[in-house]
């Protein structure tokens, strides 16, 4: 069964707010579990679940405070498709300010998880493996 548009334009806010209170076991929800994550702008990729934690870990280990505060929204509902772009004004835990913007675009499973989830950033990612 496709997901409807409804799903696909919930989910991705709702995987933000598990990513901002740094809630590992409620982002990794949203992972199928041979999802493949890429952030393109840095050539990394992390494949499954425990590939996807580990970068999580350091993500969260690194940052007092995260937040995702989408602007822009792209549904398409006949691919099973979202794309999202965010503001993201993070603060490392060493209190410095760390904003960038981004841009995710993720393709869901047929169960409403990501299978695959790319990501643009227009400066040094704060994601590492």
């Amino acid at each position: 069964m496709a997901l409807d548009r409804a799903t696909l334009a919930a989910a991705p806010a709702a995987y933000f707010a598990a990513v901002d209170r740094k809630d590992m076991e409620g982002t990794l929800a949203w992972f199928a579990d041979d999802a493949r994550l890429t952030v393109q702008t840095a050539g990394l990729t992390f494949e499954g679940r425990d590939g996807i934690r580990g970068m999580f870990e350091h993500f969260f280990g690194d940052y007092s405070t995260v937040d995702h505060r989408i602007t822009n929204l792209v549904v398409d509902e006949e691919a099973g498709k979202a794309s999202t772009e965010q503001h993201c004004p993070h603060i490392k835990v060493d209190g410095t300010p760390d904003t960038v913007n981004t841009c995710n675009f993720f393709d869901f499973a047929p169960d409403g998880r990501f299978q695959r989830v790319v990501i643009f950033i227009d400066a040094a990612s704060p994601l590492r493996g």
